[in-house]
């Protein structure tokens, strides 16, 4: 009787081809996996790591984003397997770095929302503020991510931020956060700290522009809303 043949023999091989020819659309996430552990582990089949990976953490994102540590975990995870997946995750970090410094003029609020989206692409491990500074011109004079942890109970000392504030001699202020595993749309504590703070910048004339708050797929322009606008006026 005829042996059948391999369907291991040339797999690597008819994958890359695969997606030189088709691209990346025609692949499900585990595939997408599967070839990058092609290149730190060689002469295996790594289609069972990579999607006992994704069984592990839930999605391709959260492959990438989770630490040498984490990762080890994982049966036929080695080390070197497991710096290379952060070196990938820190390529699109770096990437994501160089788009939104590309951003000088917020012309309106969508732009704030895409420059947010851009900064917070990779950020899923867990909840992060970011406040974004403008001039009169509503030129970024700074954009940085300040702490991590819920708007309810993460470590944003309100008078810090203002101090901060003042030291870039800012003219208004955007704040945005994430809500990782929630929906893009602001809580009560959210609320409370959009008019706190509001309150706060308004007495050393500043003008608090907009509150984002963004998820996996979207960003919510609180002042965009007409449930909202009226903070903002």
């Amino acid at each position: 009787m005829d042996k059948k043949p391999d369907d291991k023999t040339g797999h690597r091989s008819r994958m890359i081809h695969a997606y030189a020819e088709r691209g990346s659309s025609s692949f499900e996430d585990y595939q997408m996996l599967e070839m990058l552990l092609f290149y730190c582990i060689p002469r295996k089949d790594v289609k069972p790591i990579a999607k006992s990976l994704l069984a592990d953490f839930g999605s391709l994102e959260n492959v990438l984003a989770a630490s040498k540590n984490q990762l080890m975990k994982t049966k036929g995870v080695g080390n070197e397997t497991a710096t290379f997946l952060n070196f990938i995750y820190d390529i699109n970090k770096r990437l994501r770095d160089n788009r939104y410094k590309n951003y000088r003029v917020i012309e309106t609020l969508d732009t704030a929302a895409d420059c947010f989206k851009e900064m917070f692409q990779y950020e899923n491990k867990g909840e992060r503020f970011a406040v974004m500074m403008l001039d009169n011109s509503n030129g970024i004079i700074n954009c940085r991510f300040l702490s991590e942890g819920s708007v309810n109970s993460m470590e944003i000392n309100i008078r810090k931020l203002v101090e901060l504030v003042i030291s870039f001699n800012a003219v208004s202020v955007i704040i945005a956060h994430n809500h990782p595993n929630g929906y893009a749309y602001p809580s009560n504590e959210d609320i409370n700290f959009t008019l706190k703070l509001r309150d706060m910048l308004s007495n050393i004339g500043v003008y608090l522009a907009d509150h984002i708050i963004l998820n996996h797929n979207e960003a919510f322009s609180m002042h965009s809303d007409l449930n909202f606008v009226n903070y903002f006026e």
